[in-house]
């Protein structure tokens, strides 16, 4: 048997119940005691993101299963996304005449 002694049960970085105390509370102590940092100058003609990467929104859209199965299998014969079908035919909707819109989200709504 081991003569080293036991290791105990409490964790020393988590305070027992009843003391903790509010992170904001040590925030403010520490820095009443160390000398305020001013924030490097702001460049504003470097982006945080590089040139090739631009915002987008993400968008969920709900596919019935034969959607969705004609899709992964076209898309996996051709090496194309998910993501690039579905812009790809959003560009070509957004292609058409008014009248051919309504008529294309009449046929789906029947």
């Amino acid at each position: 048997m081991s003569k080293s002694p036991a290791t105990p049960l409490t964790i020393p970085a988590i305070p027992k119940k009843g003391e903790a105390a509010p992170a904001v509370a040590s925030i403010a102590a520490a820095e009443a005691t160390t000398t305020p940092v001013s924030p490097p100058p702001s460049d504003t003609t470097t982006s945080r993101l590089p040139s090739r990467v631009q915002a987008t929104i993400a968008v969920t859209v709900r596919l019935d299963e034969r959607r969705y199965e004609r899709m992964k299998t076209w898309g996996m014969t051709r090496r194309a996304t998910n993501q690039e079908i579905i812009v790809a035919a959003l560009d070509r909707y957004f292609g058409l005449t008014d009248r051919e819109r309504e008529e294309g989200i009449a046929a789906i709504r029947r």
